[in-house]
């Protein structure tokens, strides 16, 4: 009945020891004005924040059950729930593949195909839209680290190609 609150519960411990890892984290030569526990911190205070909703959502799923049929547990279903498993190892490969790629390809490139990959993955069809967005998403995101915050994503074999051009590339 208090599975989910549990499990918030769990992952907010979690949440804290990694801010208080990344706190911890020693400062580089090559910090800018956005250190390198900047990103880690902030996943932890998302999960945190993410881990709290999760125990506030389960006590007021408990205090309603009263009025109205009580919930079942995902386990107590027949299955197991194998196809949510499968969904989430279909997703784990989605990453596994966006980090092979990243080197080779390039930050922008990579992420552009992982938001693809993920939508068409979760049943988005494939159209000039998603096309669209996994573009603007991929150059968003890298803009958003490098020129925002100032943290070098690498770029891949682009970096090899702007080398050769006559002209000098923002951001290469």
């Amino acid at each position: 009945m208090f599975m989910n609150a549990a499990s918030g519960l769990f992952l907010l411990i979690l949440s804290a020891g990694y801010y208080f890892a990344a706190d911890a984290m020693p400062s580089s030569i090559l910090d800018t004005t956005v250190t390198s526990s900047a990103f880690p911190k902030m996943l932890a205070i998302a999960g945190g924040f993410l881990s709290i909703a999760l125990i506030v959502q389960n006590i007021f799923v408990v205090a309603t059950a009263g009025r109205s049929a009580p919930a079942k547990e995902p386990d107590e279903r027949g299955g197991g729930g194998w196809p949510a498993h499968r969904r989430a190892l279909g997703l784990l490969a989605i990453v596994l593949c966006f980090v092979l790629a990243l080197e080779v390809v390039g930050y922008p490139v990579a992420i552009g195909l992982l938001i693809l990959a993920v939508s068409v993955y979760q049943g988005y069809p494939l159209s000039k839209l998603s096309v669209g967005i996994a573009v603007a998403g991929g150059l968003f995101f890298w803009l958003f680290f490098m020129v925002l915050l100032g943290i070098h994503m690498p770029l891949g074999i682009w970096t090899q190609l702007a080398g050769l051009l006559p002209f000098h590339l923002p951001f290469a």
